[in-house]
């Protein structure tokens, strides 16, 4: 059984333990860590880093679809029973602005809890509110296998 809102309390910019889950591609793409979080939402911030550029300058669009992911994915945790565990079924990404420097402000909503499927819309904003891509995830709320 897994105490998401501890796990989601670890994950916070400030908090002052260890993350109780950590992923290696997380890490290597320099992904934000929670600036808060409450049931069904979670918010980030990520500075624009250069190296997650695309060849005009700008926030490469893959970058936009691993932070989608994993903030619609902490988002999905927020509704968990301490018994399931979520996994990505299906993620579409819309872009509508380039950035090129500046702070990336997303925030990730569950639209809908069903039995095994949670919904959830993610919105990337620039400083002035200006919407620069948005994510639409799926996510399959599961009881772990055990091996």
């Amino acid at each position: 059984m897994t105490d998401w809102k501890r796990v989601l309390d670890s994950l916070l910019e400030d908090s002052p333990d260890e993350p109780l889950i950590t992923s290696r591609a997380h890490d290597t793409l320099g992904l934000p860590k929670l600036k808060k979080w409450s049931e069904g939402m979670v918010y980030a911030e990520w500075t624009f880093d250069e190296r997650m550029g695309n060849s005009r300058g700008e926030v490469y669009g893959g970058f936009y679809a691993a932070l989608g992911d994993t903030l619609s994915a902490l988002a999905a945790m927020t509704v968990l029973k301490p018994d399931e565990i979520v996994k990505t079924t299906d993620l579409r990404v819309s872009y509508f602005r380039p950035m090129k420097e500046g702070v990336v402000h997303a925030t990730a909503v569950v639209i809908n809890r069903s039995r095994t499927t949670v919904h959830v819309e993610v919105d990337f904003k620039n400083s002035a509110g200006k919407l620069l891509a948005k994510a639409y995830a799926t996510h399959q709320a599961v009881k772990p296998v055990q091996v």
